[in-house]
This record gives C-alpha cells, sequence and structure tokens, in this order.
C-alpha cells in the first residue's frame, strides 16, 4: 500500500523520525541547488525536494510552507524495508523541524556545530567543510587538543588523497589507524600530555599495527605514479605503509 509523505508517495518502506544533523542539512542544500539552481535565485522560489544519505541510512525532506503543504520544514527518517501493506510512519514530536537552517545557507552564512566527539569533528572537517562552521569538542578546546586533533585530520586528508586507501585494504588500514590514533590522543589529553607525547605514541602504534595486507597491495600494484601522488605526505601512516612496502621491495631484489 502505497502512503504519501511530504508531498512524495513511497512503499514497502517505513519511516522513523529521527532529528536533523548538519549533514542532512547541507545535504538537502545542494540537492537543492544542484536541481534547481536556486544559487541564482530566492530560498522562496523553492517548493520542496529530499536527500537520501546513504551513509546513515536517512531521506530528509524540505518542504516549504506553502498553501496546500504537508508538514512543512525539514524531517529527517531513518528507513527500512518492510513487507508491502505494512508501511508506516513513526514521528517525533519532540523534535525540531524549523527550516532556520537551511534559509542560514541560503543567506550565504555557514552553520555552527559543535562536533558530538572526534570523529564526527574529522569527517566533516573533512567533507562539510564549504558550508559548515565545525568545532571541537568541549574536551578538545585547549591548546594541545587542538594540534593534535589538526595532526588526525591532516592524516585523514592524506588517506583520502590517495587511490590506494580506496580499496578493501586500504580501508581497513585507515579505520585501524585512526583509531589507535584517536585512542591515544583521547588518553594523552586525560593525562594532560603534550603533542610531543602523542607523535611519539603514533610511532609506537605503526611499529606494532597490522600492515601486511596494505604493503602487499602496494608491492603488487607497484605503478610509480602512486608513489609520486602519495609521497612526500603530512601522514605518517601512509609514509610507514610505504616505506614498509620499499623494504619488502628491495628484499625481492
Amino acid at each position: 500500500m502505497a502512503i504519501q509523505l511530504h508531498s512524495f508517495v513511497t512503499s514497502a518502506k517505513r519511516y522513523f523520525q529521527v532529528e536533523s544533523q548538519a549533514h542532512h542539512i547541507t545535504g538537502i542544500f545542494r540537492k537543492i541547488i544542484q536541481r534547481n539552481n536556486t544559487c541564482k535565485g530566492s530560498f522562496n522560489d523553492v517548493n520542496g525536494d529530499y536527500y537520501e544519505c546513504e551513509q546513515d541510512g536517512t531521506i530528509t525532506f524540505y518542504q516549504a510552507e506553502i498553501p496546500d503543504a504537508i508538514n512543512p520544514g525539514i524531517w529527517t527518517y531513518i528507513v527500512y524495508e518492510c513487507p508491502e501493506g505494512e508501511e508506516k510512519v513513526f514521528p517525533d514530536t519532540a523534535i525540531d523541524t524549523s527550516d532556520i537552517c537551511l534559509r542560514e545557507l541560503f543567506g550565504g552564512r555557514k552553520l555552527f556545530k559543535v562536533a558530538v566527539d572526534i570523529h564526527e569533528y574529522i569527517k566533516y572537517k573533512f567533507s562539510e567543510k564549504e558550508y559548515l562552521e565545525i568545532e571541537l569538542p568541549f574536551d578538545w578546546q585547549n591548546q594541545i587538543g587542538r594540534r593534535i586533533a589538526n595532526l588526525l585530520v591532516e592524516e585523514f586528508k592524506a588517506f583520502k588523497s590517495s587511490t590506494v586507501f580506496a580499496n578493501k585494504q586500504g580501508k581497513e588500514y585507515i579505520r585501524a589507524v585512526l583509531d589507535e590514533f584517536i585512542q591515544i590522543a583521547l588518553e594523552i589529553l586525560e593525562k594532560r600530555g603534550t603533542v610531543e607525547d602523542f607523535e611519539q605514541a603514533q610511532l609506537q602504534i605503526l611499529n606494532k599495527i597490522k600492515v601486511d595486507d596494505i604493503v602487499n597491495f602496494i608491492v603488487e600494484y607497484n605503478d610509480y605514479r602512486i608513489w609520486q601522488v602519495a609521497l612526500p605526505s603530512k601522514s605518517k601512516a601512509i609514509e610507514y605503509a610505504f616505506n614498509s612496502a620499499l623494504n619488502v621491495i628491495c628484499r625481492m631484489k
């Protein structure tokens, strides 16, 4: 049985309303601009649109406050498949659905958000900087915390700029490295350590982390162009992976 949701007809799905996050707002903003070319027009020219985020399994609707509009504002739902005839929407009346944030973006202002944790800070700092002013979590807002956070962001940026780390082995290496780096960073901040403590700990982590899979991939894919693109790098983890691969190549010769 098809149901109507914010002027869209849908079937075989259930919708659980959740609070709209910054990336949902910027996502619907980009979608509106791309689809309606409203960058030269007015926010009032937009009647509605939607944005699907595969990463968290959500869909965000924007419905302008126009005559006959059903539930105007910004609404985000987690979407689940369901048998036909069992479609249902589970709203949450405690969630704010105002479009103020979207209006700010159309007015040329960035959204301001304090990150929930360092993982969210790194993700937004890399992918949402065009429209979002992201601030560190409160317990990172000190001189040492900011400097360590910058090092973590540089690691993430370097990983994302190299195709070597876009495959399965690379993603596993990224996840393992960043998880270990973040964990030791939290411990150092808690103990009121220094940036030098963190940098030393990075080297210790890299010396014990599993690196065989990504090294084997670099060796098997031994194309000088990936070395040119990846090196030199601000990332200790990338330097370590490629140095390990170079050691293997030298032994083979």
